[in-house]
């Protein structure tokens, strides 16, 4: 019985430099195993660890710790127990320069600094507007800095000139720490330290690992293990993680923080023999109870249950930010309440223009009545894409609530004609007829054009042609459609007035703490205006979002095809030759459209075209590394599959995130597009 896969994510937390070997077996032994694990119960296991097979000075660019913080909280919402793992050592870690800083704080140390030093910021900060409130952005480094070699000393000057004033501020010590902390304490805040209010608590979903290595040198020989100052130790940075492990062993407990050895030997890190394998097992061990503890808990047998959670959740997505078509719904509320309509009433209008919300928002104005619901949004989970499925599920929803079954209403010897769609088609007759004055049904189907070819889905000839008494049913569809609901009362869903567009942005832009300028507006309008479509208003919402008041005016197409290929355009443009049209190419042959986000990973790992431009980008310190993994999976030596390092799909998930949704199928939650119109443009953008 198909049942929703759980996925277990956990983020890994570490300096790069100097937990290669921990993160090195992790990666071989203790992660695939507990994919296994996972796998062998129904479940899935992810680690993130954005810092294995990269190096470190090839992850410095100006976004980099907002995509680790966008990973954490993903984590914690996918997986509140277990979600975060710390390796730490001697080293506390490369210290970023802020991304971003509040317009109020940049202002105050503005004023700090000297000529010099104001200059500086001035040139590399930038006042953001647009933000609310106010804030200043760190600038792209530019091709000028392409190597963090040359850009390291800029980097080093800027970290200086901040520090030398912002201790002086007043500012408080959550203000400071964007200053003044390494990435990897950053990263340990938000995951175990601090995290969201709505997360578990730290000793019970986080595990951290502090290792101590015996005759550590204190000075350049250790390069690598140690933080260096000017080519000496750098004895404030010793201070910062010695407090930082004393703080988390007091939130974490004895369980959940060990500590582990090694030593130093011949000029680097070395373990006695069996200990290294001993701390991988320990991970493998404590992470192993957790998801255990669990699946015991999670698993939803149920399929209506199932069923109808995924589609409620679907509901609520669409209606948070819901405004406007008023008139529409008024005429569907006037439908669901005339006693003498019998027909089913649909919702016709072009692709792209809003029905799904529409449909989504009526479901939530009627959740108070007295009715029994059953809605679907068609594409969103497999069962619903197939109209046998969908029905079979629907029919039984509608009939549990009157205390009978669908076997019974088939009839006896009937039984198997709930698999079959004349049998399904009659079944749903008898659940309809089933409302009362006191029970009515109200009945959803959203997004008819969505179905699957099978059993000649789309000819409706399976929709009732006259409705009992007590029972509604609404439906939505494309205009092409429209013929082949001859027998429905028709409403068509009229074009987005400006008017309301105007109010739908604001509240959009509000909820991202954006703004925009007066030209930057009347851009997004001018070109909004030659289709009035809300997928149009959307996509334009999506891009910007994140254009600054000091930007240039950014080009936008008029046509929801043109501004997805001009996203699609600039995206190729920030990563490797073919990465982005290889990724879309494979999600898109997916047989939902989508693929999981290990499936993705695992592609383009067995992709030899692709990996040999991979491996021929990636740093030399992490060729043979990622070279003899594959080698060893493919000889049946570690247990799991070979993998592209996330950290080079989660940038790229980031950037697609808003086009993207997560959709069941088979049971198994993979990633789509959005929207049908992704799909119809990538295919023909990229020929597949």
């Amino acid at each position: 019985m198909p049942q929703q896969t759980k996925i277990f994510r956990v983020f890994v937390s570490s300096t790069f430099t100097d937990m290669t070997q921990e993160r090195r077996i992790l990666q071989r032994d203790a992660f695939p195993r507990l994919e296994k694990f996972c796998e062998e119960r129904g479940a899935k296991f992810q680690a993130v660890d954005l810092r294995w097979g990269v190096n470190e000075e090839s992850a410095l660019n100006q976004k980099t710790l907002q995509i680790c913080f966008n990973e954490i909280v993903r984590c914690q919402k996918i997986s509140p127990r277990p979600n975060f793992l710390i390796l730490l050592g001697d080293k506390y870690g490369w210290q970023p320069i802020p991304e971003i800083s509040p317009g109020t704080e940049m202002t105050a140390i503005e004023a700090a600094l000297d000529k010099v030093g104001l200059g500086l910021i001035r040139k590399w900060y930038w006042l953001d507007e647009n933000a609310i409130p106010a804030e200043f952005v760190l600038q792209s480094r530019g091709t000028d800095y392409k190597d963090y070699h040359d850009w390291e000393p800029v980097e080093t000057e800027i970290r200086n000139t901040l520090r030398a004033v912002v201790g002086k501020l007043g500012f408080s010590p959550e203000q400071l720490i964007k200053y003044f902390a390494s990435a990897t304490h950053q990263e340990i805040i938000r995951g175990a330290l601090n995290p969201d209010q709505q997360a578990v608590e730290p000793a019970e979903q986080v595990f951290a690992f502090s290792r101590r290595i015996n005759n550590l040198p204190n000075d350049g020989s250790a390069k690598g293990y140690i933080d260096l100052l000017n080519g000496r130790p750098d004895a404030e940075s010793k201070i910062k993680l010695d407090e930082l492990k004393v703080k988390l062993h007091q939130k974490l407990g004895a369980d959940h923080y060990s500590g582990y050895d090694g030593y130093w030997k011949d000029g680097t890190l070395s373990f006695q023999e069996g200990d290294l394998q001993k701390f991988n097992d320990k991970v493998y061990t404590q992470l192993e109870a957790i998801i255990t503890e669990q699946l015991a808990k999670v698993v939803d047998k149920d399929e209506i249950n199932h069923e109808e959670r995924l589609h409620e959740e679907f509901k609520e997505r669409l209606t948070e930010h819901f405004r406007g078509r008023q008139e529409t719904i008024d005429d569907i509320l006037r439908y669901i309440n005339d006693p003498s309509e019998k027909r089913v009433l649909a919702l016709v209008g072009d692709s792209g223009s809003g029905k799904s919300s529409v449909m989504a928002q009526v479901i939530k104005l009627t959740a108070s009545s007295s009715s029994i619901k059953a809605f679907r949004f068609i594409g969103t989970t497999s069962n619903s894409s197939n109209v046998t499925s969908m029905l079979r599920i629907l029919c039984g929803q509608i009939a549990r609530e009157f205390g009978v079954t669908i076997e019974s209403l088939a009839g006896e010897g009937r039984e198997q004609s709930i698999y079959d769609i004349q049998g399904l088609t009659d079944i749903l007759r008898k659940c309809l007829a089933l409302a009362t004055v006191e029970k009515p049904i109200l009945v959803f189907l959203d997004a008819l054009d969505q179905l699957s070819e099978t059993d000649n889905a789309k000819s409706f000839y399976w929709l009732p042609r006259e409705l009992p008494k007590h029972a509604r049913m609404i439906v939505s569809s494309i205009t092409e459609l429209e013929k082949s609901l001859s027998s429905a009362k028709i409403i068509h869903l009229p074009i987005l007035p400006e008017q309301e567009a105007r109010v739908i942005l604001g509240i959009w832009l509000a909820s991202a703490k954006r703004s925009l300028t007066e030209q930057q507006n009347e851009q997004i309008f001018t070109q909004f205006n030659e289709t009035k479509l809300p997928i149009y208003l959307k996509l334009a919402f999506e891009k910007a979002k994140h254009w600054h008041s000091y930007d240039e005016p950014h080009p936008i197409k008029s046509d929801v095809a043109g501004i997805i290929n001009d996203y699609f355009d600039d995206l190729q443009k920030d990563y490797p030759k073919d990465f982005v049209e290889t990724v879309v190419c494979y999600m898109l042959s997916g047989r939902y459209q989508g693929l999981t986000e290990n499936e993705i990973l695992e592609i383009l790992a067995f992709d030899e075209d692709y990996w040999k431009k991979f491996i021929n980008e990636t740093h030399e310190d992490h060729q043979k590394e990622l070279i003899d993994l594959k080698a060893e999976l493919e000889n049946g030596k570690p247990r799991g599959y070979m993998k592209i390092p996330i950290s080079v799909w989660s940038r790229l998930f980031f950037d697609l995130e808003p086009f993207l949704a997560e959709r069941d199928a088979d049971g198994v939650p993979i990633i789509t597009f959005f929207h049908r119109q992704f799909n119809e443009v990538l295919r023909g953008r990229y020929g597949i």
